[in-house]
């Protein structure tokens, strides 16, 4: 486990954070002003590059270089830090975030819910990223990624479609 930055919050941020500030075209520089503080230090793990991409490429439309282009936006408005991290160094995060989702699962398995709470194998890679590397805060717009980062004892933030509709747009 990384050694904790003295007074620096470590932040993560899931792909779907994103795409959605992405899509709805946020002003990034207004959200991190109002969200953030110059404490805080950005991450994502690798692969949330290639999945941002691929969401961007094939449920929204853009091509390759304007996926590139959002991709970039995205990492230089929060200089966001890569989490390199090789799929054997995870391997017991990846079994801690599987046993957490597994205890959500059957905490919310009730008939009334809609959604699963299940997470995909993707997620368990990030959120086994975060973990490895020490990240205090996860913001996420998915509510079994979110759940999941709560057991796992992440101050997981959740922000919902009406926050996004609230925040200020790119001019």
């Amino acid at each position: 486990m990384p050694i904790a930055l003295k007074g620096v919050d470590k932040d993560g941020f899931d792909t779907g954070i994103f795409v959605d500030l992405s899509i709805k075209d946020i002003n990034l520089y207004k959200f991190k002003e109002k969200e953030f503080t110059a404490k805080n230090i950005f991450y994502y793990a690798q692969q949330t590059k290639y999945e941002f991409r691929g969401v961007m490429i094939n449920k929204f439309n853009l091509n390759r270089k304007e996926s590139k282009k959002a991709w970039k936006r995205m990492i230089n408005a929060f200089n966001f830090k890569p989490i390199r991290t090789a799929k054997k160094s995870i391997l017991q995060y990846k079994e801690r975030t599987r046993e957490a989702n597994a205890l959500l699962v059957k905490k919310r398995d009730i008939p009334k819910f809609q959604m699963t709470y299940q997470i995909g194998e993707s997620d368990v890679d990030i959120i086994a990223n975060f973990l490895k590397e020490g990240i205090s805060r996860v913001y996420t717009s998915d509510r079994a990624f979110h759940e999941t980062c709560k057991i796992l004892g992440f101050n997981s933030k959740m922000i919902s479609l009406y926050e996004y509709a609230n925040m200020e747009k790119r001019p």
